[in-house]
């Protein structure tokens, strides 16, 4: 009877320790299923970080690569423009350029320029032969450089006759004061020789 109700207890006891060593066999695994999943949270919010770095890079350059594409288009349509000016003086030369020529040629000089300069602080540009300066377009328009030349110093030069023109003798005894007395006062000379002297400048600068 004794024996038996001792088997009995060892048996009971066996069977807390194997009950006992699952629980806590079942807890570890839980744990480290938990903590497993934390990991590869962690894992996947860092890849997709990377992955977002990634796309806005690419994104970013993309934005680049379109605004300098934009560039370099109007770039190409200023200096088609002159092109097209330049073989029609050189097929029909001529002794100088009309004032809407000359205009376009400023305008066109000063959307290169501005393209040019936009090209290099955002670091895309490339040099020759890909990329051509203004300097480099305009030293490939012969005719035209030399023609824009031309008006440029006739313009002043007709500017400063104008400015610079002899006036008639005065007259002589009461007539002379009768003449002063009647006539208003003259202008001031509008300073053209200063407008030549910039413009002769502005011509070396181009």
């Amino acid at each position: 009877m004794g024996h038996s109700h001792h088997v009995r207890r060892r048996a009971q006891t066996t069977a807390g320790d194997r009950m006992n060593l699952t629980l806590i066999i079942l807890i570890f695994f839980f744990l480290a299923a938990v903590i497993t999943a934390a990991v590869l949270y962690y894992l996947t919010l860092q890849n997709l970080a990377a992955v977002k770095r990634e796309v806005d890079k690419l994104r970013t350059q993309a934005d680049d690569a379109r605004a300098s594409a934009v560039l370099r288009n109007e770039r190409a349509r200023c200096y088609q423009q002159l092109l097209a000016l330049e073989s029609g003086l050189q097929s029909q030369p001529r002794e100088s350029l009309g004032a809407e020529e000359l205009a376009m040629v400023d305008i066109n000089r000063e959307e290169i320029r501005n393209c040019v300069e936009a090209l290099k602080r955002s670091g895309n540009w490339m040099g020759l032969p890909y990329d051509l300066d203004w300097q480099d377009m305009w030293e490939n328009l012969p005719a035209l450089q030399k023609l824009y030349r031309v008006t440029v110093v006739q313009e002043a030069g007709q500017g400063t006759a104008g400015a610079t023109s002899p006036a008639a003798p005065p007259p002589s005894g009461a007539a002379a004061a009768t003449a002063t007395a009647d006539l208003p006062a003259l202008p001031k000379p509008s300073g053209q020789p200063q407008v030549m002297a910039q413009a002769v400048k502005n011509m070396m600068n181009r």
